[in-house]
């Protein structure tokens, strides 16, 4: 006897069918609504799932957080922020500034000490030179108005040759020649290579 041939029941199948397509269209209905909420931000989904994905380790990559949208109140405590910050910034420069003037101000005052003190220096050697110089100049009216026989007896004693030199250049050349004609001729062999020198 043949057996009956098992006629697969189509009825099941075609309710497999109705059930996948209806999850196939909530899931398009989902991932449509998703992509309004998403582009449109409504109830800031967009936001929050962009958020979402980018603390996510693979997602991150991509999306970048966004910052919620701020109420005009949050964008202007935020504008207030930043200029107070900016504030703060210029402040501290120009307390830098202040510092770096004390300091330039004082390395002035203490150069300035020390031009004063060097000009003091500077006046004093002036006062000396001067001093010096009218001494000379007196020996030398002296020297120039002595017989030139009386200036080399007084001249040999003087042992510093250089202040006999500075009174021999500081007279008339006419005299000078007289003196060192007169005086021993190693001495003023010597008197003359010095005056050379000068």
């Amino acid at each position: 006897m043949a057996k009956p041939k098992k006629t697969k029941n189509k009825e099941p199948r075609g309710k497999n069918k109705k059930i996948w397509m209806t999850v196939l269209v909530i899931i398009v209905a989902l991932t449509i609504t998703f992509g309004i909420g998403i582009a449109f931000n409504l109830g800031n989904i967009g936001i929050r799932l962009n958020n979402f994905l980018a603390g996510m380790p693979v997602a991150g990559n991509i999306f970048e957080p966004i910052d919620k949208e701020k109420t005009p109140e949050q964008l202007e405590e935020e504008r207030l922020e930043n200029t107070r910050r900016m504030l703060e910034q210029e402040r501290e420069n120009l307390d830098e500034w202040s510092d770096n003037l004390a300091a330039w101000e004082l390395q002035l005052k203490t150069k300035e000490e020390e031009l004063n003190q060097q000009k003091d220096v500077v006046e004093k050697l002036q006062q000396r030179l001067e001093t010096r110089l009218k001494s000379i100049q007196e020996l030398v009216a002296y020297y120039e108005s002595m017989d030139a026989e009386d200036a080399v007896n007084i001249l040999n004693n003087i042992s510093d040759n250089d202040l006999v030199v500075v009174i021999l250049k500081n007279m008339k050349q006419q005299k000078s020649s007289e003196i060192l004609a007169a005086m021993d001729p190693r001495k003023a062999a010597r008197l003359m290579e010095i005056m050379s020198a000068m």
